[in-house]
């Protein structure tokens, strides 16, 4: 008489326990935590942005105005009032290139700061939403397992499962077959997944 074939997994049926409904939890609270933080750091970019457009406008117009008046000073000589006037725009238009000059800098390097930490948080997004999406992956499988591994109790019958129907003795050793290659593919598709 042929010994019964060892099965590849438990045929108790213990009370399944969820570890995964804990960890999507905590995936979700963190994804939540970094969308609010993403959200506060696009209205600072904006508001950066247009401070930057602002002062790059500005800082184009003293340029502008200084390349002038040091034209209109080159024209001017033996023409003592006009050149007052003139000396006196040139001077503002002085102070104030360098001056908007600083801001555009200033402004440029903090949006390129908010704009990286914004980078950060996108890409521990994606990260997060990559682990979900395999944690929701594996909880279905384990789902799955666990279906089959009832079923099978309920059509062959174990210890603990009376079987429900004559048992077929081909069945039970089909069922095994099915679930070992349920399991092996299931781990080559977790294979495949970590590469």
């Amino acid at each position: 008489m042929a010994q019964p074939r060892k099965l590849p997994w438990p045929t108790k049926s213990a009370a399944p326990v969820d570890n995964y409904e804990e960890s999507i939890g905590r995936l979700d609270a963190a994804s939540a935590k970094l969308k609010a933080r993403r959200n506060t750091l696009d209205a600072t970019v904006e508001i950066l942005a247009l401070l930057m457009r602002q002062n790059t406008t500005g800082l184009q117009f003293w340029e502008q105005r200084l390349h002038v008046c040091e034209e209109l000073l080159a024209g001017t000589a033996g023409k003592s009032t006009r050149r007052t006037a003139l000396v006196e725009l040139h001077e503002v238009a002085l102070k104030m290139e360098p001056l908007f000059r600083n801001r555009v800098q200033r402004v440029d390097v903090r949006l390129a700061a908010v704009q990286a930490r914004g980078d950060e948080i996108n890409s521990a997004l994606q990260a997060l939403e990559k682990i979900r999406t395999k944690l929701t992956s594996s909880r279905m499988l384990s789902q799955e397992r666990e279906n089959l591994s009832r079923a099978i109790g309920e059509l062959s019958g174990t210890a603990d499962v009376p079987g429900v129907v004559n048992p077929d003795p081909g069945l039970r050793s089909d069922l095994q077959d099915a679930r070992h290659a349920i399991i092996l593919a299931e781990a080559l598709l977790e294979a495949k997944r970590e590469k």
